[in-house]
């Protein structure tokens, strides 16, 4: 049961119910005199009593029924169904008091529902006034002079899109387009539904609209390329609305609608993807309440990694990276998003063991997560080999030895696909560096978890950020070969994967993400191509040659021959060679030695500890003049 609030916009609506409540039943006496013809006989004494009964009664219902806890400036269908609910309800109270008084003289039960379905008139029709009015004062026509727009889809979806973009000033909707034949010339909030999706080129032309918004979340994928094929061949930027969930109001100024988050439709939105379905308890489980420790926080991943667990609520989230203007800004993003949670940000070299060990002394973490690495394929195989190893290899001993020195439950490395049957020092040194959470494993009580996934899309050195900044440029498309095929999963998807195998893991286990589908580069930057600024002139892609240490092709073991299930079906369980716990200080005197090997040295060396790393070092290609060009 709701509680009355007492207060002075309840007590408005209060007041003014009761005079709705009166003024519904002197219209239904003025009803039964035009009836009648005449007054009935002590028509006043009985009209006196029926209010001093109804007053009361109608007022305690409709405090039962929570009539006086919303604002009227939202009324919508619930609060009218509320007031139909209250007012039927006191009716019947109402005229059965009567009845039973037998005070009931002129009247008959018609009677009270006539009154009824005034007080439901008059309360309701307030309400929506007061909205309406209240409505137009803060918007207006605000969107007279939006930009033009079409809406593709005609569904739910599509009308809590229009009712957000009516109360922008940015935005006009100038019709929508389904491909559904009995949506066709309905309207939705004053919005015609002019024709199908396929129409969109020449109604786009004849309104001279430049924008379409898709407001279709349930899409297939197949049919969410096929939109996107004719935005383009209509020239026209295609939007998209994340989510929305009706009005959308700024906390600073709850009066007026925050405009709908619409972005340009991103090349994430291209790919086929299935939901991930993460198990809350057993993450509130591992971290709730928990100190938690990232490694290499201002990464692409690692960033993500810490929003993600801030939302579990950790006692404390350790920031641990060595970019001064990386850890700014994931700090003062958490502090934004999460003011309660309590932060330490820890600038630091995973490779310095003395800075690694206060942190771990001073927070006392329980997890940590070691996102901390070089991972530019090129740049870590031309002249930095030994930077490599010492950073992926030689902070991954440094942390992880930490860890088990300070108690730390679970250590969770994050690591790559360029790890199977690694080609370049990159992947060869986070080889080594599972090799050596393996070994050490086998002599500690901390649990050591391994993730692999592919390329990340939209993190920090990949192809996304390169092919839209040479799009923006007016190309060309730099694309290594044109059979070049990758792995792709965005940033949250991977975090979300590496909090679930973080979940699983009993020690030692190395987990392989299910990526989906492989995608070629070359189809990457043609759907970014197309996503990009209509214009007459066409991009062209150019083909420049494989990289040195770069593969066609990106391998992750996610195949049942060469893993095993886990409870979730996207993480797998890889069957990685086992490992010598002794293999853990022979590669320590190496990591350790003074000199500084050149590159040769160095891949000769990875070879000795990672046998399945086979170095294909390639003079770089000369770019292929003219290319090939796709029209945009």
């Amino acid at each position: 049961m709701k509680r009355f609030a007492f207060n002075e916009r309840a007590v408005l609506a209060f007041c003014h119910d009761a005079v709705m409540l009166v003024l519904s039943w002197a219209i239904t006496f003025l009803l039964l005199l035009s009836v009648r013809g005449t007054f009935p006989v002590g028509w006043s004494a009985e009209l006196s009593l029926v209010l001093a009964v109804s007053l009361p009664v109608q007022a305690a219902i409709s405090t039962l029924f929570g009539m006086y806890q919303g604002l009227w400036r939202y009324a919508s269908l619930p609060d009218v169904q509320r007031i139909v609910a209250s007012v039927i309800a006191g009716s019947v109270a109402v005229a059965l008091t009567l009845s039973v008084g037998g005070w009931m003289q002129s009247l008959e039960f018609a009677h009270f529902f006539v009154q009824a379905l005034l007080l439901i008139t008059l309360m309701a029709g307030s309400r929506i006034s007061y909205r309406s009015w209240k409505e137009w004062r803060l918007y207006g026509n605000t969107n007279e002079n939006g930009t033009p727009v079409l809406v593709l889809g005609a569904g739910d979806a599509a009308v809590g899109l229009i009712k957000e973009l009516s109360r922008s000033a940015d935005w006009r909707v100038m019709g929508l387009l389904d491909d559904d034949p009995n949506k066709r010339h309905r309207l939705l909030h004053g919005a015609r539904v002019m024709g199908s999706i396929e129409e969109l080129p020449r109604i786009a032309r004849s309104l001279k609209v430049k924008h379409a918004i898709i407001a279709m979340p349930s899409v297939t994928y197949p049919v969410r390329r096929r939109i996107i094929e004719v935005c383009n061949k209509a020239r026209v930027i295609v939007l998209t609305v994340p989510k929305f969930n009706g009005i959308s109001m700024s906390p600073s100024t709850p009066d007026k609608a925050v405009p709908p988050k619409i972005r340009r439709v991103a090349v994430e939105d291209l790919m086929k993807r299935e939901p991930i379905i993460l198990d809350d308890a057993g993450l509130h489980d591992l971290i709730t309440d928990k100190v938690i420790m990232v490694t290499g926080a201002g990464g692409s991943i690692g960033s993500e990694l810490c929003r993600q667990i801030a939302t579990y609520q950790p006692s404390m989230l350790v920031l641990f990276e060595q970019n001064e203007f990386a850890m700014y800004r994931i700090e003062q993003s958490l502090r934004d998003a999460f003011e309660n949670l309590p932060i330490a940000s820890v600038i630091g070299d995973i490779k310095n063991a003395k800075r690694v060990n206060q942190a771990m002394h001073q927070y006392s973490p329980s997890l940590v997560f070691h996102a901390a690495a070089y991972k530019h394929v090129p740049m870590m195989e031309e002249s930095n080999a030994w930077e490599a190893v010492q950073n992926n290899v030689l902070g991954t001993l440094v942390v992880a030895r930490a860890a088990i020195e300070y108690g730390v439950k679970k250590f969770v490395l994050i690591s790559t696909d360029k790890a199977v049957n690694p080609t370049n020092v990159m992947g060869a040194t986070k080889r080594l560096s599972e090799m050596l959470c393996q070994a050490l494993q086998q002599t500690s009580n901390t649990r050591f978890e391994m993730v692999r996934f592919g390329n990340v899309l939209g993190s920090a050195g990949s192809v996304i950020p390169r092919f839209q900044e040479q799009i923006e440029h007016g190309g060309p498309v730099t694309v290594t070969h044109p059979d070049m095929v990758r792995y792709f999963m965005s940033i949250p998807e991977a975090a979300q994967l590496v909090l679930q195998a973080g979940t699983m893991g009993l020690g030692g286990e190395v987990f392989v993400l299910d990526m989906g589908e492989p995608v070629k580069i070359v189809d990457l930057a043609y759907d970014m191509i197309r996503l990009s600024e209509p214009t007459d002139d066409e991009i062209k892609i150019v083909y420049t040659g494989l990289r040195p240490g770069e593969k066609l092709f990106e391998e992750l073991l996610a195949d049942d021959e060469h893993t095993r299930p886990t409870p979730h079906p996207k993480l797998r369980i890889a069957k990685a060679r086992e490992v010598d716990a002794t293999f853990v200080d022979s590669v320590s005197t190496w990591l350790y030695q003074e000199r500084i090997p050149d590159d040769s040295d160095v891949r000769r060396d990875l070879k000795r500890w990672v046998p399945e790393y086979v170095a294909q070092v390639r003079p770089r290609l000369k770019a292929v003049s003219g290319g090939e060009k796709r029209s945009a």
